[in-house]
Parts: structure tokens; sequence; C-alpha cells
């Protein structure tokens, strides 16, 4: 998917400086010329050396990795003993080191014709923006990415679900859907599309067994599979969650009354099940329309409450703002109040959050909660961000339903050219919690 990443030569042998000795033998016998680096056929490279240049280049991005690969065949048969590129593809979710964690998607309109399947991918570790292209989006909604960076892909005929992994290009197998759709489901899905009849609120791998996920708002489900299951197990059909993702290897949803953990075992022999990872603390008003957001946030799980307020002295002037933000304790079962987010910054969506360091991109600001291009406070009130630590709000320029400050900016849509906060936004943004369009 990347360029070639070009390996370094090693440093040419010093020559030093002959003596009386090794003069007076020059000429009985010819030395053995040292050929210069520029010379050496690269390609040779022992299987040890290349071996542990690739896990090198593993251990610091799976992209590098595949791109070692991708140079010749001697490089890349350094590196054939890797059982996770061989079939069943599905082995790839139970090796972390083959996640791309730090890459993801950018939602942009497909071009028409040969270029279809090209999509553009944007390291959020470090700001590289790539291309590929993705054939086995071919005949798929995207459901979304999962916190590891794999793509979770429904059939739009048989509503088979798939994992992608973008970089590999692997695909693992999940069971149809379809056994699960209620009636209502069907008709909602015959009658608006794919699109508005299912729901999702989050999805991710559930341990070391390449288990997967799906947590549904729309018909309320939370179910898990392994490719090569003939169909999906059902966990609870009863609790309706706000989000729900992978952290850390586990699965997890929220409520208002608890963070939940998916509990599952290698040998099947117990049915998975909902347990409670850790007590939420601190009310959540339903009557006011709370709501809460799970989110990786530089290695912790973060709890992110999204409560209606008033601004100034005006009863009609609502808006939505995070004050309360809470870290999942693991160990003690609770959630911790914390200060801000550690100097970074969170793009919230209704089903998908996003943490970013300002120092990769530093056009975000710090400790600073941008809602998504999608969601209420920002088309209808222009808010561009919110501050945690002061309560800073700042505005952007979007479309406005109705002009809510004689400040207001209509112009109509976006304005051009778009920022990196407003990428970002449209990655996070989910219209009405529905599949999207690929």
């Amino acid at each position: 998917m990347l360029a070639a990443v070009a390996a370094k030569p090693p440093p040419s042998a010093l020559t030093a400086t002959p003596s009386w000795a090794a003069k007076r033998a020059r000429g009985a016998r010819r030395r053995r010329r040292v050929p210069s680096p520029s010379r050496r056929c690269w390609a040779d490279l022992t299987y040890g050396v290349a071996g542990a240049i690739a896990e090198h280049a593993l251990a610091n991005d799976v992209s590098d990795y595949m791109s070692f690969r991708a140079v010749c065949r001697g490089w890349r048969r350094g590196t054939d003993d890797d059982a996770a590129l061989r079939p069943p593809h599905h082995r790839c979710l139970d090796d972390r080191r083959f996640h791309p964690h730090q890459w993801i998607m950018l939602r942009e309109a497909a071009p028409p014709g040969p270029g279809r399947h090209r999509r553009r991918f944007l390291n959020v570790a470090t700001g590289q923006c790539v291309h590929t292209e993705l054939p086995e989006l071919d005949g798929h909604r995207l459901l979304g990415a999962t916190t590891e960076g794999l793509l979770v892909m429904l059939d739009e005929s048989t509503f088979a679900a798939r994992v992608l992994n973008p970089v590999t290009r692997q695909v693992a197998e999940l069971p149809s859907l379809d056994p699960l759709l209620p009636p209502e489901t069907r008709t909602k899905i015959s009658k608006y599309g794919l699109a508005y009849g299912f729901k999702v609120t989050g999805f991710g791998l559930a341990g070391g067994d390449s288990a997967v996920a799906l947590c549904v708002y729309d018909p309320t489900m939370v179910i898990v599979a392994r490719p090569g299951d003939e169909r999906w197990t059902l966990v609870d059909d009863e609790r309706w969650f706000y989000s729900a993702l992978s952290f850390s290897g586990r699965f997890y949803c929220v409520n208002n009354e608890s963070v939940m953990a998916l509990g599952t075992t290698a040998n099947n022999k117990q049915p998975p099940r909902l347990v409670v990872a850790a007590k939420v603390n601190f009310p959540v008003w339903l009557k006011s329309r709370d709501s809460l957001r799970l989110v990786e946030n530089d290695g912790r799980l973060l709890l992110i409450r999204r409560q209606l307020s008033t601004r100034g002295q005006s009863t009609y002037c609502w808006i939505r703002e995070y004050k309360d933000i809470h870290a999942v304790d693991l160990a003690a079962k609770e959630t911790v109040a914390v200060t801000g987010l550690s100097g970074r910054a969170v793009f919230l969506g209704k089903t998908r959050a996003l943490s970013v360091s300002p120092l990769v991109f530093p056009s975000i600001r710090a400790d600073t909660v941008y809602p998504a291009a999608t969601m209420w406070e920002k088309m209808e009130m222009g808010v561009g961000s919110y501050g945690v630590l002061d309560g800073s709000i700042e505005r952007c320029k979007v479309r406005m339903i109705r002009k809510m400050y004689e400040d207001d900016e209509m112009d109509g849509g976006w304005a051009r050219p778009c920022g990196i906060d407003d990428y970002l936004s449209w990655y996070v943004s989910r219209k009405c919690n529905a599949i999207e369009e690929i």
C-alpha cells in the first residue's frame, strides 16, 4: 500500500593502512577487492538478515512490513514463515502485530469509473496520507472501523459480515445476519434501504480467538461470532447501549448504569455473556437526553458524558456540552473523574470516536472535543469544538438549519479548503447511526 521501504546498506568496510610486510606481499598475491555498496545486490539478503529487518518494520507499523515484502521476491521469501499472512485469513484477527492501529479511511465520495476502488487513508500518529485500491469493498456497505483499524463490512445481498484488513488485504468471513433480522427490520430495509433499516452502535474484537462482537441499536441486540461459525450467537437482546468498542483485546459497551465487558472462551464451552467491568458512579439524565461515549485515549479507556445545558440567560439557547470525563478503572471496577484529555483532542460522533494528538496536527487544540459534522450542536448551533478545561466554544462555518446567532455564517456548506478537523469530523460522523456507503 505504501511506498517501498529502502533498506539501509551496511557501512563499507574500513581498509587499514597496509603494513611494511603487506607491501612486500602485494606482488606475490593479488588482494581481493571489496565491492562497493552501489554494486551489491540487496535482493540477495540472507534469510536471517531479511527476517530481522522485517521484524523491525513490523514492530514500527504493519504498513512498513508490507512495503518491505513488496520490494522483491527475495525479501518476501525471508518473511514467508508468518502464519498470519497465510490462509485461513482470520488468523490476522488474532495477531495484533498485523492490525493497522493508526490508519483510518477518510470519508470521501468514491470516484466513478476505473478509480472507484481507490480510497485514501490517514495515519493519525504520523500525519502520513496514502491511497490504496480496495476492490474488496464492491457490493458491501461499511459498518465502520474497529479501534484496531479493521473495516467491518456487510454484504448487501446476503447480509453476510466480513472483516477486511486494508493493509494486508485479508478478509475474514463471518456468518450472515439475515436469520437475526425481525420482520419490522426487514420492512424498514425494503422500504428505506439497508442504511436506515439497520443501525449499529459499535463493534470490535472480543478476545484472542478471532471473535467479533456487534452491538446493534435497531434491532436491539449484542451478538458475537467467529470466522467459520454457522450463525451468530445472541448475547443480549434486552439492554440498550450508548456506545461500544474494543479495547486491549476485549469488547466493551456502556449504558447509564455500568460499563459492560463481553466474556468469551476460546474453547466455546461457556456461552459468551456480558459482565460488569465498571460501575457508572455519576448520574445520567435520560429525560435531558444525556449520553455516554467510550473512547480510547492514549492507552486509557475514557467515558465522556454528552449533556444538554443552557448558555447565557436565555432558556431557549440550549447546547450540548462535554463537562464530565471519567477514566474506566478496570482493576477497581469503577469510573474515576479526570481533568482534561491528557493534552489530546477527541473527535466524537454518535457511534464512533477518535483521539488524536495536536503534536501531529498543530491546527487541532489540546484537551478539546470536536463534535461530528452531522451532530446537532455542529449543524444547528455552529459549534466547532468545545474546550473541556475552560468550557470555551469555538464556532465553525457550516450550513445551518436555522440562524441562532447574529454572527452565524451560512455559506451553504463547508468552507474551502477544508482543514484536518473537518476531515476528522466527517470520519466520526454517522448519519442516523446508519451504515455508510462505500
